[in-house]
């Protein structure tokens, strides 16, 4: 059950580190201070391919909810709250099931320490090499994403389990 709980707190940590690293070096290429910062403010990592570009999202994802920041913060608390019950009800016996809501959770928990902290959240990945994808993102929200991922797996494999024990 610990290690799922590491789990949650490597993401917090790794998360609030690379904001924190991108603001530096985006703040850097820019000539600025970090508290200098404005949205836009840009630094090419693998040219034509990723940027760190700091943008400050007052929404959910793709910025949805920015006009009402306290109604999504609370439901934001009370789904990583109710997950944080469920993964210690599991008590770890469904690991996949387990380390995908500890991504969930901990990607949760990191953007809601930007959003209490700043107002915001920092998000500063800027992939460039597709046409077709124009948003710019973190890692809590790829923690996000990966762990809801593997959550649809989990189900799918233990439907295909209990239906070969039929």
């Amino acid at each position: 059950m610990t290690v799922y709980f590491f789990i949650i707190l490597l993401v917090c940590a790794f998360d609030q580190l690379t904001k924190l690293y991108s603001m530096d070096v985006i703040a850097a290429a820019n000539n600025i201070a970090v508290s200098e910062l404005y949205e836009g403010a840009t630094k090419p990592i693998l040219d034509g391919i990723l940027n760190f570009t700091f943008i400050k999202n007052d929404g959910m994802a793709f910025g949805l909810l920015g006009e009402h920041r306290w109604i999504f913060m609370t439901l934001s608390t009370v789904g990583i709250v109710a997950m944080l019950v469920y993964l210690i009800y599991l008590k770890g016996e469904d690991k996949l099931f387990s380390f995908s809501l500890s991504l969930v959770i901990g990607g949760g928990i990191g953007n809601m320490f930007d959003r209490i902290l700043l107002g915001y959240v920092v998000d500063f990945i800027d992939v460039r090499c597709f046409s077709f994808w124009k948003w710019i993102f973190n890692f809590a929200d790829s923690a996000v994403c990966v762990g809801a991922g593997l959550i649809i797996l989990a189900v799918i494999l233990e439907y295909a389990h209990e239906g070969k024990k039929k």
